[in-house]
């Protein structure tokens, strides 16, 4: 009996904690798509990102996320894009799955991109695997669905600075089960960030940036980026991200090519004395600037 309540109780508490429930990209200025369908066709005509994210690496089943977008500037300020998001926690596995449409709107200097997302997430958890204290325990069934959904988001792009406001997707979507434990849902996150590329003399350039995201029963989350970069080429950095985690940035930028790995750690007390070590790579490759040996302005801008 008692052991039958304590697995119980492991099965109600988590219901009452936060956590995080959606990736953190600490590179996403590298592969903005996955979070904002305004930022298909910034870049230029045919661009490709790849991001390899490992949380808390030291542990067994620990979150690992694999991400992957497209975009192409097509004729009448049109652009089109594709991004794919594999996230797999413990024996849950979600696959993001969206086609991104952007529309520009020239003012001066200035472009403002409005942006759809349209797609949905393929969501499996197979606990068969999971220890139990009777054979016929409900929580052995395997659940997999498919949840449609839909994004929206805006992307301001200058000379020397960017501002980007998103939401992936824009309708909670209820995963009921007669499992007690599968009772989450894909809630509603917002995204509000922002930055300049600024010279300091010389070739060197210092680019702030932030990003915020929102949802609810969270409180914000802030992520604060500081990178100091030489001809637009060779970038390092660190950021912050709040209540959360620290993490060093580097970023190797030739021709079409940047190649960018974070290392993150966390703040917490309790969390940072448990060797929790975070590894995030991005590949991005723009097929437009492969003649190019220096990039200048915010894209340079990522």
């Amino acid at each position: 009996m008692m052991k039958r309540l304590l697995f119980i109780l492991s099965v109600l508490i988590p219901l009452f904690t936060f956590s995080q429930q959606e990736s953190y990209y600490t590179l996403y200025r590298y592969n903005m798509n996955v979070i904002n369908p305004a930022y298909a066709g910034a870049l230029g005509k045919n661009v490709f990102a790849f991001t390899s994210r490992r949380q808390w690496s030291s542990m067994q089943d620990a979150p690992s996320t694999l991400a992957f977008s497209y975009s192409s500037e097509r004729e009448n300020n049109v652009g089109l894009g594709l991004s794919v998001v594999s996230d797999k926690v413990f024996i849950e596995q979600q696959t993001f799955a969206y086609i991104d449409f952007s529309y520009k709107l020239d003012m001066e200097s200035t472009q403002l991109y409005l942006g759809l997302k349209a797609g949905g997430n393929f969501y499996n958890a197979d606990p068969r695997g999971l220890t139990t204290y009777t054979a016929s325990d409900p929580a052995q069934q395997q659940l997999s669905r498919f949840n449609p959904n839909v994004g929206a988001g805006a992307f301001l792009k200058g000379e020397v600075f960017w501002a980007s406001f998103s939401i992936p997707r824009l309708f909670n979507v209820k995963r009921e089960n007669d499992i007690l434990a599968v009772t989450a849902k894909d809630r509603v996150h917002s995204y509000l960030g922002g930055g300049v590329d600024l010279p300091v003399g010389g070739d060197f350039f210092i680019k702030p940036s932030i990003m915020m995201r929102k949802v609810k029963g969270l409180p914000v989350t802030t992520d604060i980026t500081g990178m100091l970069s030489w001809q637009n080429q060779f970038d390092v950095g660190i950021s912050y991200r709040s209540s959360s985690a620290f993490s060093l940035l580097s970023v190797v930028s030739l021709g079409g090519f940047d190649i960018g790995y974070a290392y993150e750690t966390p703040t917490v007390s309790s969390l940072s004395q448990l060797n929790l070590k975070t590894h995030e790579i991005v590949l991005r490759i723009n097929l437009d600037q492969g003649d190019q040996t220096t990039k200048t302005g915010p894209e340079s801008q990522e």
